[in-house]
């Protein structure tokens, strides 16, 4: 699109947590790129998700939201003397309103969470099948922009990979091919067996099932991904099963992460951070759904996906985000869903469904 010679505007979008949430701002990003009038457009999050901005081509300047209080009062100052024409809140709580009163833009745009369908989803059971569903938060993100005339395009999430990062995974799966004496090329699956809540978390157990099933039914090459947080569970997964998986846990950036679940053959994930990423990159993704539901607005967004879950579950959504624990001490909307379920989705992703024999996928 050809820009106009005005000089260009400024605009602030701030998304300072969480992981999924970041990569979800992307259609967003791309359409204030694609505005008539030429925006500098900066991003604020936290420093855990810096590298993730260096993926989206769309943002001019990479902020980062420290946590030290001093450094706070500095960057609004700094933030101030932008100038912003605009401010896209996509956190709108407490900390950016006040970064926001902080800067006095021009104009401020904050997303508007669908909190009364939620709590009525979540407490009121019987009026579920009468409610609406919201849109997608990826949609509701470019809706809060839509004073600025900013249009959907109706395409999906968009991360580019990062040449170093994907040469530096290519080799990583070199490596570990070699050492399990498989094909140089193979394409691995990718697990991704953790979550921020643990009423989010599939069973450790169903996830060592999945994975056998996986490996019988031809799928050799297997990678455990994870936070540094989630290094024990990667590991105990891991010692469980009697073939080599590669596992990643803490151990790569998110410019690698990224890398690596693009050269995945389908990933299979919680509903956490990484299907985003994958639904970015153009991998396909198997999400399970516990504690959660798609209608709350974070199921794979424009994407080949696959979801398991446990319909007609009264108890299902119990939170907008996930709990500790199962506040009903039973758990069936993760317990109730096998390994059997899960592979089946997995062998439709893959595109292998009628290839593999039934008796590796029943057993």
């Amino acid at each position: 699109m050809i820009h106009s010679n005005a000089k260009p505007g400024r605009i602030l979008v701030i998304r300072l947590s969480s992981l999924g949430d970041v990569v979800l701002t992307t259609p967003l990003l791309r359409r204030l790129r694609a505005l008539p009038r030429r925006y500098i457009i900066d991003m604020l999050t936290r420093e855990r998700y810096l590298p993730l901005l260096d993926c989206i081509d769309d943002v001019d300047n990479r902020l980062v939201y420290p946590d030290d209080s001093a450094a706070v009062k500095t960057l609004k100052r700094q933030l101030a003397g932008n100038h912003y024409d605009a401010v896209i809140d996509l956190q709108n709580n407490i900390v950016s309103r006040s970064i926001v009163a902080a800067i006095n833009p021009a104009g401020v745009y904050r997303f508007r969470r669908a909190r009364v369908n939620r709590w009525l989803r979540i407490h009121l059971p019987a009026r579920r099948g009468k409610l609406k569903t919201p849109p997608p938060v990826a949609e509701g993100y470019l809706a809060t922009a839509k004073p600025l005339q900013v249009i959907d395009d109706g395409l999906g999430l968009e991360l580019n990979v990062d040449a170093v990062s994907a040469q530096a995974m290519r080799k990583l799966l070199r490596v570990y091919h070699a050492e399990a004496n498989l094909p140089v090329d193979i394409v691995p699956l990718i697990f991704a067996p953790g979550a921020r809540h643990n009423s989010k978390m599939w069973l450790p157990e169903r996830w060592v099932e999945l994975m056998r099933r996986a490996y019988a039914a031809g799928f050799e090459s297997q990678v455990l991904i994870g936070g540094a947080d989630e290094a024990g569970l990667i590991e105990s997964l891991q010692s469980q099963l009697d073939f080599p998986v590669l596992t990643t846990a803490g151990s790569i950036n998110l410019k690698e992460l990224t890398a690596l679940v693009s050269l995945g053959r389908v990933l299979v994930s919680n509903d956490s951070g990484p299907m985003h990423v994958a639904a970015a990159v153009g991998t396909p993704v198997v999400v399970i759904f516990g504690s959660t539901v798609p209608e709350l607005g974070f199921a794979p967004f424009r994407c080949p996906a696959e979801i398991v879950q446990i319909d007609g579950l009264e108890c299902r959504p119990c939170h907008p985000h996930g709990r500790k624990r199962c506040p009903r001490k039973h758990f069936r909307c993760m317990k109730e869903i096998d390994s059997k379920m899960v592979m089946k989705a997995l062998l439709r992703a893959s595109g292998v469904e009628w290839s593999v024999p039934a008796a590796e996928i029943q057993r």
